[in-house]
């Protein structure tokens, strides 16, 4: 059945029930609850209401479920093509993640040798400066200290993570953040640093759930400070 043939009967269905209810509309707005009669009267309103929200409910029900059919089947319909196009993302980018972390060790083992290369050219750095010490004195200080400050720059540059470089395809590259966080370890004494003003209070957020259970139990006769217990009414009409 077409949504449209649906849509024009539920239309029909309501045209009625709409009128219907703007009467009643003005009927409730116009009665005053002042004694027993007049209880009673909108008691029966609120039944009659209740009776024609169900008969609503119904009528919407018995016009939706075949559209909701439809849209089963048509689900039903796209269910394997989208499983298959999952599955085949799915096994896309496993490979895409293999060749990745392939090129993070390869980066890895190449950032290794480096450093190790680098060290080596430090310890030959040293021992040429203290050649040079050796056999020109404090003349040849100058030229130890720059032959030792560039195989330290070399040995720093080895020490930086390996970077890969980002390919076509790849969604993101891993990047390391670090970040300042906080964790409680003993609720009272940061309960004790709002109070002394070195916190906002803000910070602590009243579970009102277990405050109301504290205020059952103690009712008029609870007494604890930041607290006021009373009793709330509230009336509803069934």
């Amino acid at each position: 059945m077409e949504t449209n043939t649906q849509k024009s009967l539920a239309i029909a269905e309501l045209t009625p029930i709409v009128t219907d209810i703007a009467a009643f509309t003005g009927t409730i707005d116009g009665i005053d609850v002042t004694d027993e009669e007049t209880q009673g009267q909108v008691g029966d309103l609120v039944k009659m209401m209740q009776h024609r929200r169900r008969k609503i409910e119904d009528k919407r029900e018995d016009l939706v479920k075949p559209l909701n059919a439809v849209v089963r089947e048509i689900n039903a319909l796209f269910k394997p093509p989208r499983d298959e196009i999952d599955t085949i993302i799915r096994a896309a980018k496993a490979k895409m993640n293999r060749f990745a972390q392939a090129q993070v060790a390869i980066a890895n083992e190449k950032k290794r040798q480096e450093r190790q290369k680098a060290e080596a050219e430090r310890k030959e750095a040293e021992d040429l400066a203290e050649a040079l010490r050796k056999k020109a004195g404090e003349a040849a200080e100058p030229v130890a200290q720059v032959v030792q400050e560039e195989a330290e720059k070399k040995v720093e540059k080895a020490a930086k993570p390996a970077r890969v470089a980002t390919t076509r395809g790849q969604e993101a590259s891993v990047v390391t953040t670090k970040t300042w966080k906080a964790e409680v370890v003993d609720l009272k004494e940061l309960a004790l640093a709002v109070g002394e003003g070195r916190l906002p209070t803000h910070v602590l957020e009243p579970n009102m759930r277990a405050l109301n259970d504290i205020a059952r139990t103690l009712q008029d006769e609870g007494t604890i400070n930041g607290l006021r217990f009373y009793q709330h009414v509230s009336t509803a009409v069934r």
